[in-house]
């Protein structure tokens, strides 16, 4: 009898089992979970590919910068005039902000390793980061240009006989003079700029001024 009651219960307890998988994984629930991927949330999963391939191109434009930065520095120890000769053949505003402060650096010491010519070749490129929006970049700017007009201020200022020895080194000499006439077109309105910038750009236009 015992095994009669056994056989009795038993189907009741599988079928129960049953109604209980079925209450946990509902035979329809493969479907729910694919209109829930093709419903709002499998939609915005675009953003997140675009924002992956932001990152791609990010670390593509780093690692040509570092690239470009080990180039440099490698032509700055070899000679300032071919890191010059760089920088305006790759037209890289970033590279060139890296490097300014260096040169601007030099341009400071006694006995520069940057030549006039150089800074000659070098201004047009400058003069376009000149309209940057950003404050950090005016400041590395007017650094360079203020330490080009200081090294060679006594050249510049003179109406006179030369005081270059070399007669290419004069023709870079009027050749920078005339672009710092044209390089100050900004420079008004640079002047009324609060903070760093205007008290530098100010500094600078009260030295070109005095050129005729």
């Amino acid at each position: 009898m015992a095994n009669k009651e056994n056989e009795l219960t038993c189907p009741e307890k599988v079928q129960a089992i049953h109604y209980n998988d079925n209450c946990m994984f509902p035979v329809n629930s493969a479907a729910e979970v694919g209109s829930k991927m093709a419903g709002p949330g499998y939609k915005y999963s675009d953003y997140f590919t675009e924002l992956s391939k932001d990152h791609d191109a990010m670390t593509h434009v780093l690692f040509g910068r570092n690239l470009r930065l080990n180039v440099a520095l490698t032509l700055w120890r070899r000679n300032a005039s071919e890191l010059v000769a760089y920088l305006i053949r790759i037209e890289d505003t970033g590279v060139l902000l890296d490097c300014l402060p260096v040169i601007t650096k030099s341009l400071q010491d006694e006995t520069p390793c940057v030549s006039l010519g150089c800074c000659v070749d070098l201004l047009p490129q400058v003069k376009s980061i000149l309209t940057s929006e950003y404050e950090e970049h005016l400041i590395v700017v007017l650094h360079w240009v203020q330490s080009v007009v200081k090294k060679w201020w006594p050249e510049l200022s003179t109406n006179g006989k030369p005081l270059l020895d070399s007669c290419s080194e004069d023709r870079n000499l009027q050749v920078m003079k005339q672009q710092l006439k044209e390089f100050w077109v900004e420079g008004p309105q640079l002047s009324l700029v609060p903070g760093t910038t205007g008290e530098m750009a100010k500094a600078i236009e009260s030295y070109l001024s005095q050129l005729h």
